[in-house]
């Protein structure tokens, strides 16, 4: 997984590349560690270039949302396809994180 930090004033997208699985998450909780260390609204999770996500990429998700209510501001997705629209739909993720 690669990832890129978009940010236009308060509203941050965090465009992600490869696969989000239990191997990146050392790497995810850094990006919340930046997103929680930033004066933000929203963030949307850009995954149109992520081919895969696995049981604990689902997690850190929710971790994220989570993160996202505590911290008061929202967080959504964006450009899931095929395998990944897939799990975020089976996992009731997409309402969720309906943008």
């Amino acid at each position: 997984m690669e990832y890129r930090i978009d940010k236009d004033g308060s509203n941050v997208t965090v465009v992600f590349t490869g696969d989000i699985t239990f191997s990146e998450n050392v790497s995810f909780r850094q990006i919340l560690k930046e997103l929680g260390e930033s004066d933000i609204q929203t963030c949307t999770f850009d995954l149109g270039n992520v081919g895969m996500v696995d049981s604990a990429g689902l997690g850190m998700f929710l971790i994220a949302k989570e993160q996202a209510d505590t911290s008061g501001w929202k967080l959504t997705v964006s450009g899931a396809q095929g395998h990944v629209a897939s799990m975020l739909k089976l996992t009731k993720l997409s309402d969720l994180l309906a943008g």
